[in-house]
């Protein structure tokens, strides 16, 4: 129980550094709403081994409008005896069209390590993440061409995310969640010396439980993010709906 209120305690002092950040920020700030739907398969092929695909699709301005991204990802799972997972795969985001690249998408590939803990009782869920990611992203020379060459830089990610049942039957299937999540970016590398502060992804929504292991994860996230060159703000209001999977549980 102390480890959870631990954690909890973390959790909103993350918020309150997010909404202070949000306060104190002198630099331009840019507003757009988006959709985003997502799927996420986790096998379990062995006790301690499995795999991880998930995908996502993104739309541009305004919350059903055309596609701004897409993102899969692939990867390998070791299940520790407590639960607890460590993830590695490989991932791809395709930048569709926009604004300096209007006629062309941009490729980035990725490599991806997570760690996940989780705190679980009958009467919530409490799950953490740590995640660094290695990104190659296209160098753009124009609107229709790219320049061949890639440019490197780095990401940390920690998310945390709990879920309230509101129902008596606890977590059972066909029953509603409350869903509460905040992830915090940052970056580095040698082109983003400036600053490590990417981007802040507030989540408020709900979790329907399909059955035993599925579920359907389905809010509002709020990201607030800064550009490479950090001279910016992009505020996204966005509705969020991810369907996850589970199978050899």
């Amino acid at each position: 129980m102390k480890r959870q209120q631990y954690i909890l305690r973390i959790f909103c002092i993350l918020l309150a550094l997010v909404f202070i950040t949000g306060l104190k920020a002198q630099k331009p700030v840019q507003y757009e709403q988006q959709t985003w739907v997502g799927y996420n398969i986790n096998y379990k092929l062995h006790p301690r081994w499995g795999a991880w695909l998930d995908g996502e699709v993104h739309t541009k301005d305004h919350f059903f409008n055309e596609y701004s991204q897409f993102t899969l990802r692939f990867a390998g799972t070791y299940f520790l005896k407590n639960k607890n997972r460590f993830t590695a795969g490989y991932g791809f985001t395709d930048f569709f069209p926009g604004d300096n690249h209007k006629q062309i998408a941009i490729p980035e590939h990725f490599l991806w390590q997570q760690f996940q803990f989780f705190m679980n009782t009958s009467k919530h869920k409490l799950m953490n993440w740590v995640r660094v990611e290695e990104k190659w992203k296209a160098d753009v020379l124009n609107d229709s061409t790219t320049t061949g060459s890639f440019t490197n830089y780095y990401k940390l990610r920690y998310n945390v995310f709990y879920q309230l049942p509101l129902s008596r039957d606890g977590f059972a299937a066909k029953t509603l969640s409350l869903a509460l999540g905040d992830e915090v970016y940052l970056y580095y590398g040698p082109t983003l010396s400036n600053h490590v502060f990417d981007q802040n992804r507030l989540f408020l929504g709900f979790s329907y439980a399909v059955n035993k292991h599925d579920n359907l994860v389905f809010g509002y996230l709020n990201i607030m993010q800064q550009n490479q060159a950090g001279t910016q703000y992009k505020n996204s209001s966005i509705f969020k709906a991810t369907m996850f999977m589970n199978f050899g549980f």
